[in-house]
């Protein structure tokens, strides 16, 4: 049974892998170092963050920082480290601040 993430061997659907690069925004480093925190406190694990984005229902919709993000939100909630709630409060604030500079 394949996952979502499975995409091997359908580069007829799919077409083939953007390798461009870019800057990354700072949304992203926030989530690349947000999961970085997670790791080094050990409240993740590899195998845990590889189900929750492999769990993600928009998956395919998603790029690279936002799955990542996204599990992680998952992570945090399912261990009852933050709530929903919680994270949406801190992410408001978070662009509050990032918009008035």
């Amino acid at each position: 049974m394949s996952g979502i993430h499975d995409m091997g061997g359908r580069r007829e659907e799919f077409g083939p892998v953007d390798k461009s690069q870019h800057e990354l925004e700072d949304w992203e480093r926030l989530a690349d170092a947000v999961n970085y925190v997670l790791n080094a406190k050990g409240h993740k694990t590899t195998d845990e963050m590889r189900r929750a984005i492999e769990s993600l229902e928009h998956y395919r919709e998603m790029s690279y920082y936002e799955r990542w993000a996204a599990a992680a939100e998952t992570l945090v909630v399912e261990k009852g480290l933050l709530t929903r709630e919680e994270i949406d409060e801190r992410a408001a604030a978070l662009e509050r601040r990032w918009e008035n500079g």
